[in-house]
């Protein structure tokens, strides 16, 4: 799942006409992966090898070891090619250890381009990891000072539901629509601001 340029310009739209409204700036982070997974491919072809091998000596008892282990190594060589696949990695891993990936590849993203770059402390950062299917909103202190956390849990279940759809630019314009509904009642666009973070969507 990608965005074309259309969908970049239109979620840029979407931004600029929201810092219009909020004296709040935005940044958009999306991954295609929160994490390599290197070593899950080889820990699963290491079991799978290890299961053709008791099934072959449970259903072919009169298979000598050479035989066996010739099966195990063929079954090893080919599951780890196919499972080292990137679309497969991800798939491999525990959903809590790539929701962790996901959580602190956000946190680094948060840290990199919004921490302490707005003059009033106005920053969120809206983070999407595909492969995870991980959608989470930071916020700075200022802003998380008067709107709770749980605020956000609407805007996030709403674009998991567009993500799920495949309609990843629509995700990326509502999310931000609904984070200025938010955030305009408590932080309302003032005299002199300045668009002090990028309006695209950052691809990393």
């Amino acid at each position: 799942m990608k965005l074309n340029p259309d969908d970049q310009s239109r979620i840029e739209a979407a931004v600029a006409a929201a810092e219009k409204r909020t004296s709040a700036e935005f940044a958009l982070v999306l991954a295609q992966v929160a994490d390599g997974y290197e070593a899950w491919p080889a820990l699963w072809a290491a079991l799978l090898a290890l299961l053709a091998g008791g099934a072959l000596s449970l259903l072919q008892p009169a298979l000598d070891a050479t035989h066996v282990f010739g099966g195990q190594v063929l079954v090893l060589v080919v599951a780890g090619v196919v499972l080292h696949l990137p679309r497969l990695r991800p798939l491999l891993a525990p959903p809590s250890l790539r929701r962790e990936e996901a959580a602190k590849l956000a946190r680094l993203q948060f840290a990199a381009v919004v921490q302490r770059r707005t003059a009033e402390r106005l920053g969120v950062l809206l983070f999407v990891s595909l492969a995870e299917r991980h959608i989470e909103i930071l916020v700075d202190r200022a802003i998380g000072e008067r709107i709770p956390e749980q605020a956000w849990d609407t805007v996030v279940d709403a674009f998991a539901a567009k993500l799920r759809g495949g309609r990843l630019a629509d995700g990326f314009v509502e999310a931000v629509e609904r984070c200025t509904a938010l955030l305009e009642k408590e932080f309302p666009p003032a005299p002199g601001d300045r668009d002090e973070l990028a309006n695209r969507v950052t691809l990393i």
